[in-house]
């Protein structure tokens, strides 16, 4: 089969509302290159209105805000999805740990009245998938809807899951994409996980792509990138991650049939300690010298489940010219790596 093609995206960023507003204070930035940990002037009811949005929490708020940027962007009046039927569209989710819904339902159980008074409302932002859901009741999405949370890998596990149901015939065209928020319930329990201070601050968004088959792309929608491979592997200890890293772009190089000379750049992870140079080492390894690319990272720092996402939209964004292998990379603390081929349109 033919390997799908990403044809849109939007975001809600540290770097501004929309596609548009993101690269361009990426490319231009006007306050020195640094964003911010949040996404600035995003309140859930102001965005999205007051009806339907009580129960929301910032990530599902994030995450429909974004689904609604791009299904303006691809619909019309007559199609909203584009050209499909709502069972035929799929939503992919990539999210994290739910830290402040399910920290505000456990802090209720010891400090309410007991037995156990807990405030209902809480109940359903703590399941993994609430995100998800709202954004398709919201849109009317009915295909296949599916969360994904693997840390800062979410984003290309997200990729893969949603390119498998187009190749599994499960749907005809994918919503996906992944969202993170910014909370001082997150801020300090990655602090208890860390031995030191943080490499890079903690970073909210959304980003949310369409992937669909490229003999279907209508002729207003202009292919942005097409999905060669993606490819994920494990270590088990810091010195490790060099070598498995180094074997998912090996891998991903032959299913997709590019050497080390197709590629024009590798947008990394934002790990700059121990982990990060092990994955820069073994980038080296496999390309050489190619450019990095790391204007996202050094502008937002760690946005946690969506940095990949990020990562893959700066690539895409590289005037490299239509033809143009790049390479998304990722590593994290519980032990994946995995790393993703995109061929410019």
């Amino acid at each position: 089969m033919s390997a799908p093609v990403i044809t849109a995206w939007q975001t809600y960023s540290p770097l501004g509302h929309g596609a548009d507003s993101h690269m361009q204070e990426l490319r231009s930035p006007t306050d020195g290159g640094t964003a911010g940990p949040a996404v600035r002037d995003f309140e859930v009811r102001e965005i999205l209105g007051r009806t339907g949005t009580r129960s929301m929490d910032r990530v599902a708020g994030l995450a429909v805000a974004t689904t609604a940027r791009l299904l303006e962007e691809i619909g019309t009046p007559e199609s909203r999805f584009g050209g499909y039927a709502p069972e035929e569209v799929a939503l992919v989710l990539g999210t994290s740990d739910g830290f402040s819904s399910v920290s505000a339902f456990l802090r209720d159980s010891w400090t309410r009245s007991k037995p156990y008074d807990v405030d209902p409302s809480h109940v359903p932002r703590t399941l993994m998938n609430f995100a998800a859901g709202q954004c398709a009741i919201r849109h009317g999405i009915k295909g296949p809807n599916t969360t994904i949370c693997g840390s800062h890998a979410t984003g290309l596990l997200t990729l893969n899951y949603a390119r498998r149901l187009q190749h599994n015939g499960h749907a005809r065209a994918t919503v996906w994409g992944a969202v993170e928020e910014i909370s001082p319930e997150r801020l300090a329990v990655e602090a208890a996980r860390l031995d030191g201070p943080p490499e890079r601050p903690a970073s909210e968004g959304c980003v949310m792509f369409l992937l669909e088959s490229p003999g279907e792309v209508p002729p207003e929608r202009t292919p942005l990138a097409e999905v060669l491979a993606v490819e994920f592997g494990v270590w088990a200890d810091t010195d490790s991650i060099r070598s498995a890293l180094a074997a998912c772009l090996r891998r991903a190089m032959t299913r997709a049939e590019v050497t080390a000379g197709d590629v024009f750049a590798v947008a990394p992870s934002e790990s700059t300690g121990a982990r990060g140079a092990a994955e820069q080492r073994a980038v080296e390894d496999v390309l050489d010298a190619v450019p990095l690319l790391t204007a996202t990272v050094d502008a937002v720092g760690d946005a946690r489940a969506v940095s990949a996402a990020f990562q893959m939209v700066e690539l895409m964004g590289a005037d490299a010219g239509p033809g143009r292998v790049g390479v998304v990379t990722t590593s994290d603390a519980e032990g994946r790596v995995g790393c993703a081929l995109l061929r410019l349109r």
